[in-house]
């Protein structure tokens, strides 16, 4: 196992090599991080010192930390925790060692609104949360086409043996087993942040994917207004413009190892309402089944009328 481990390292620093753009763009995120983080010791120019994005799966939540990443000042840091808590979605204090009280940091996660882990939260001083979702449906058609392409690894949750990955069966029981998956425990993550919130007043702002695809500038401007951000109007612009969806997933994902965290992008093809082309009479009639009430509970149906 140590030597794989090795082996492992002297691959991916091979590989950062091999692009040497790439790492500039990191070796320059670095020092720039570095050149703030002694700034900011003189300088408070924001309220907030932490920006913490908890979103659903495949709702556009790299999109929304990669509009965040671009507010001057703002840095994503190394979180370190233990593989049995990070696999989890779950959070411990030691995600927080390399981020200086003084300074200004930017999380992403897929945190799981238990109340063990907010009361880490707190305890580390996160004051605000931005909490994105997305039409479920959407969200399992997404699921298909990622792991179609990056199938789970054998220490991952929900790990599948060859055969039964979806390069191996039809695309119908291949969404279908999507579609189990995600409202297996999806839609109670989104229902737990709702009753979060009516709880903490001020603590959790929603951002729908569907609003962020539309209206990006809109919803950017609430996150900033959220955190009591001002940006004049050029540079909310010209972030937009920057974190628009670019390049396809492979090439986004392939560059996202050697990125800044702020930067990289997992962008596949954003669209809403894909699931209406892509999905069989059967994989409706399943996901009717097990959340349709999810749907309209969430306000993306009147009924189980679709």
């Amino acid at each position: 196992m140590f030597f794989l481990n090795t082996f492992r390292k002297i691959k991916n620093l091979i590989q950062f090599f091999l692009h040497p753009k790439l790492l500039l763009v990191r070796v320059i995120y670095i020092c720039k991080r570095f050149i703030f983080d002694i700034y900011f010791i003189f300088k408070k120019p924001y309220k907030y010192n932490y920006i913490f994005i908890a979103g659903m799966t495949m709702s556009s939540t790299t999109r929304v930390k990669n509009m965040c990443g671009h507010i001057p000042g703002y840095f994503t840091r190394y979180m370190p925790m233990p593989h049995s808590v990070a696999i989890r979605q779950d959070i411990c204090n030691s995600a927080f060692m390399f981020s200086p009280s003084w300074s200004y940091s930017l999380f992403k996660t897929h945190l799981n609104p238990s109340e063990n882990n907010l009361e880490v939260l707190k305890r580390n001083k996160i004051k605000k949360i931005v909490v994105t979702y997305r039409d479920l449906r959407d969200v399992a058609l997404a699921r298909y086409y990622r792991l179609l392409k990056f199938p789970k690894k054998a220490n991952e949750p929900y790990y599948l043996p060859p055969e039964k990955q979806y390069n191996n069966i039809s695309k119908e029981d291949g969404l279908n087993d999507c579609i189990k998956v995600i409202c297996e425990f999806v839609p109670n993550w989104i229902f737990k942040w709702f009753e979060i919130s009516e709880k903490e007043k001020d603590l959790v702002l929603f951002c729908k994917f569907e609003d962020l695809n539309i209206q990006p500038k809109i919803e950017f401007k609430k996150i900033l207004d959220f955190y009591e951000i001002n940006l004049p109007e050029t540079k909310i612009d010209k972030i937009i413009q920057i974190t628009k969806g670019k390049k396809n997933m492979v090439e986004n994902m392939n560059e996202y190892k050697f990125l800044p965290n702020a930067y990289a992008s997992n962008f596949r093809s954003g669209k809403i309402g894909g699931w209406k082309n892509e999905f069989t009479k059967n994989n409706i009639s399943e996901f009717k089944k097990l959340a349709g009430n999810s749907l309209v509970k969430l306000g993306y149906e009147k009924n189980n009328d679709w």
